[in-house]
């Protein structure tokens, strides 16, 4: 009878060895996820030279990056990239799905895109990233849906432009040397006068 006992003590003590051992790698790969520790968080404000409100710089790296890129899917990564934290390849899903992060924090957007916080580059940013993934269907379902961003909403609206300016990108109708404009003349608040 003791050695029932022995054996099943034994088998108990596996058990519970095994599942601490996929709870602490379940732990770890959560904890990978979370916090990320070959993230790249170096400013792209600084190494770039850029100036101005979040929206501008937004437009000087775009312009930058299409001076050195040599097609729009390779442009579209390295903007992902750069200003909203979103890596290439399989990393992108993840990054997208925790929202990526903010590497240009600042305002300067329009009114009609202007959700009164400093990352909208990382919003703008994540909606251009996402529909290079699922496509502008997908894309909006989702902002709607899942990210409740309705679509007369300034992330809404802001997410319609970064769809437009993906698609432009990928069927030809916007060339790299036009993404700084475009950027610019769409998205961002004119820049007040000098004072007289």
């Amino acid at each position: 009878m003791a050695d029932r006992g022995d054996a099943i003590g034994y088998v108990l003590m596996k058990v519970l060895f095994v599942l601490g051992a996929v709870l602490l790698v379940a732990a770890g790969a959560v904890a990978y996820l979370v916090i990320d520790p070959f993230a790249d968080e170096s400013d792209p404000t600084v190494s770039h030279h850029l100036t101005g409100t979040a929206c501008e710089k937004l437009s000087q790296l775009a312009g930058q990056l299409a001076e050195t890129d040599d097609d729009a899917n390779s442009f579209l990564l390295d903007l992902g990239q750069q200003a909203g934290g979103i890596r290439p390849g399989r990393g992108a899903l993840t990054d997208l799905a925790r929202g990526g992060h903010n590497r240009i924090l600042g305002k300067g957007f329009k009114p009609a895109y202007d959700d009164g916080t400093r990352g909208q580059v990382r919003h703008f940013v994540g909606y251009v990233r996402a529909t290079m993934f699922g496509g502008a269907n997908a894309t909006r379902w989702i902002s709607v849906n899942l990210r409740n961003d309705p679509e007369d909403s300034p992330d809404g609206r802001l997410g319609d432009q970064g769809i437009a300016f993906t698609q432009e990108l990928l069927h030809g109708r916007l060339e790299l040397s036009g993404v700084s404009d475009w950027l610019r003349d769409r998205l961002c608040r004119p820049p007040k006068p000098p004072a007289a």
